[in-house]
């Protein structure tokens, strides 16, 4: 009975912070886009030929051309860049562009402002460049043997991280030497923990140092990994019942893949975007925001396909061309 009564408080408590404040307080048009993120205050949004940039309040502070194809963004931190997928082009929130001598697979930005940018390179499996936060040339790698998958370098700007289909590859910016490598197969992205380089498949997650020494590993047997993000060395990922979809718990993991918190979201996770300490979590319920497993508020979000938290605390939910603003 005691158990039954605990239970039905705390749906009570998730219930009342879901329909206690359901609106947000402005909306503005942002057209229809693929990928979206939140650098410092402002909203960068990519479709195919183009990138767009919004303030709060709705005013567009940018309007770039980029290739017609798959849009995408690379985003940490107060930090985004758009690119186009197989495009040669990368467009920063301030309409600088970086442009690159072959199509590109994959474009990686690190904690420190550092691009790490895979593209197609004839001869070889590919390659990777790294340019500095002043967006200037400072490294390259060819790879001649494997499968370029992505690439990231390390928050302190010291070390790059090459995954490809035979798992983590590793070099010290100052050295064309390989330093160390990491065998696992089937990894899907890579992404950096402080000083360790995670490496996420599609039901298993490994982490392993600079030196490619095994730190830890997650299975999830019979389940998918979906969607996930970086809260200093916290991995939050989210795990679902299918590879199609379905209802997904969020996990989070320390740096040695151990699991530290649980959070039960109730329903299919459409998006997770962290920042500051905090998570937002958009399903089809609304978007909730989280201090680690702990809930903050939930606010409904119709007609919103991702959830996005600035670096003041505001939500800014977008889907249909339009984006939501509140204050957290």
């Amino acid at each position: 009975m005691k158990r039954t009564l605990s239970l039905v408080l705390i749906l009570c408590a998730f219930l009342c912070a879901c329909t206690g404040k359901t609106e947000f307080s402005e909306s503005f048009l942002c057209g229809e886009a693929e990928a979206y993120a939140v650098c410092e205050e402002c909203l960068l949004t990519a479709s195919a030929g183009s990138v767009k940039c919004f303030d709060c309040a709705g005013e567009q502070t940018l309007d770039c051309e980029l290739e017609v194809k798959p849009a995408r963004i690379a985003k940490n931190g107060l930090s985004a860049v758009a690119y186009a997928y197989g495009g040669m082009s990368i467009v920063f929130p301030d309409g600088g562009v970086i442009e690159t001598d072959n199509g590109i697979r994959d474009v990686q930005l690190s904690a420190g402002g550092y691009l790490a940018v895979c593209t197609e390179q004839p001869g070889y499996m590919g390659s990777v460049t790294v340019y500095s936060p002043e967006r200037e040339r400072m490294y390259k790698w060819y790879c001649a043997s494997q499968r370029l998958v992505s690439a990231a370098v390390s928050p302190d700007g010291k070390y790059f991280a090459a995954l490809t289909d035979e798992g983590i590859r590793l070099f010290s910016l100052d050295s064309e030497k390989e330093q160390a490598s990491f065998s696992a197969q089937g990894l899907r992205a890579i992404t950096w923990l402080g000083d360790r380089v995670c490496g996420i498949g599609e039901n298993a997650a490994y982490v392993c140092t600079d030196k490619g020494k095994s730190r830890g590993m997650l299975k999830f047997d019979g389940k998918t990994i979906g969607k996930f993000g970086v809260l200093d060395k916290k991995l939050i990922i989210e795990v679902r019942e299918h590879a199609s979809g379905g209802a997904g718990e969020v996990y989070i993991l320390d740096d040695d893949l151990k699991v530290k918190d649980r959070i039960s979201v109730g329903g299919e996770v459409w998006s997770i975007d962290c920042r500051n300490g905090k998570t937002a979590v958009l399903t089809q319920n609304g978007v909730s925001v989280y201090d680690g497993a702990k809930l903050l508020s939930c606010r409904k979000a119709q007609g919103a396909e991702e959830a996005l938290l600035t670096d003041s605390g505001e939500i800014i939910a977008v889907g249909g061309g339009r984006a939501w603003v509140t204050e957290k």
